[in-house]
């Protein structure tokens, strides 16, 4: 048997008892693979977020801006999740982002934003993303040893102006902004194709059993049984009816600190940044993470207005990108799957890395009024 398709049709009457139960016991192995190999990517994606290596020096970064790009640039470092990121500021006032990839990152993970982007750069080339910078042979990455001798890959993106809406007013119309722009962005993606299409990534809706074993990792988590509670319920639900639904590479991660807005307008949605949480999956993840993503953070347990701001959202979405009906079966348990993920993912990499100053300790009552709007949304139909 090769690759991952196990091609199967009915068997007719004329099959005996004893086939048939080879096939189901050949079906139930592919499975079980499938199902170890998933295991090991997430183990290794989850290796990326707590397998810290040394900082590559801000010296060798401007080098390689210099070497390999052309740019004589000041550099400072920012924060990042898996990559080391430095913003890269150029004496006539142009900006970039040096993004340097986790040293257990595989190749072809770290390449596929980069794909993505030039992707969009030809489907939509207006579409407020960043652009890709090539080197001075014209390659999209390139390739060093840093000081601890490991084999590191990194590439240049134009710096994108704006205020990061994390720090915006919020409104209703910013929302409806959101949607839309994340909808955009989605039909521009239509299409795409790349090899590493089952990349594993906790930030996945589709992984929610694995955020429930993460939760089993953190005894002190706040509200922990109500939390298990939530996830055990839906999983059941995610796992059944998921792959039965379009799918497609979309963001997967139109956050508030991934979205840029007008600082003259802050209802006006004019960047998407960060491309790392990329990946193939059904298209209604992409709207449930973005409507999760955009319920204010100061709602507390108002589900009535955490209700309002998702629909602000998947409406925008919807007509950009008209969802059907058993897509908007989902949306209230994809929602709620993003919000338990938020909460335990975050904690599970603070306990992880306590000093990294990437993320900050959620307050109990934040962690409570959240469970309380997932519970809301879990079961809940929407109809557009």
């Amino acid at each position: 048997m090769t690759g991952d398709i196990l091609i199967y049709e009915r068997p007719n009457a004329s099959e005996s008892a004893a086939s048939r139960e080879m096939i189901r016991g050949t079906i139930k192995i592919v499975a079980e693979r499938q199902g170890m190999k998933m295991a090991s990517d997430l183990r290794s994606f989850m290796a990326t977020m707590v397998t810290r290596s040394r900082p590559v020096a801000t010296e060798l970064v401007v080098a390689l801006a210099r070497d390999r790009y052309l740019l004589d640039v000041r550099a400072t470092r920012m924060t990042g999740e898996r990559d080391e990121n430095y913003r890269l500021s150029v004496a006539g006032g142009a900006e970039y982002v040096f993004k340097i990839a986790h040293v257990a990152e595989e190749r072809a993970v770290t390449e596929l934003p980069t794909a993505a982007l030039l992707h969009i750069e030809q489907t939509d080339p207006t579409f407020p993303c960043p652009r890709v910078v090539r080197e001075r042979s014209g390659a999209t990455q390139v390739y060093f040893v840093d000081e601890s001798g490991h084999n590191r890959t990194a590439r240049v993106l134009t710096y994108l102006p704006g205020k990061l809406l994390g720090a915006a007013t919020r409104s209703a119309r910013q929302r409806r902004s959101c949607g839309a722009t994340a909808g955009r962005m989605t039909r521009a993606l239509r299409g795409f194709q790349y090899p590493v299409v089952h990349q594993a990534l906790i930030w996945d809706v589709r992984n929610a059993a694995r955020v429930r074993r993460l939760l089993d990792e953190l005894p002190d988590f706040p509200h922990r049984q109500a939390a298990a509670d939530l996830l055990d319920h839906l999983i059941p639900r995610i796992e059944a009816q998921l792959p039965g639904l379009r799918h497609q590479f979309v963001h997967n991660d139109i956050n508030p600190f991934n979205v840029l807005v007008d600082p003259d307008d802050e209802a006006n949605v004019v960047g998407i940044i960060d491309f790392g949480d990329l990946t193939h999956t059904a298209l209604i993840a992409d709207v449930a993470v973005t409507a999760a993503d955009q319920i204010p953070a100061d709602c507390g347990e108002d589900t009535e207005l955490a209700r309002a701001s998702l629909l602000d959202v998947a409406s925008a979405y919807h007509e950009c990108v008209p969802l059907q009906a058993e897509e908007l079966a989902m949306l209230g348990t994809l929602v709620a799957a993003r919000l338990a993920a938020n909460l335990v993912v975050h904690e599970w990499h603070l306990y992880h890395n306590p000093s990294s100053g990437h993320y900050a300790p959620l307050r109990p009552d934040f962690i409570r009024a959240r469970l309380a709007i997932a519970r809301r949304f879990c079961d809940e139909k929407f109809d557009l």
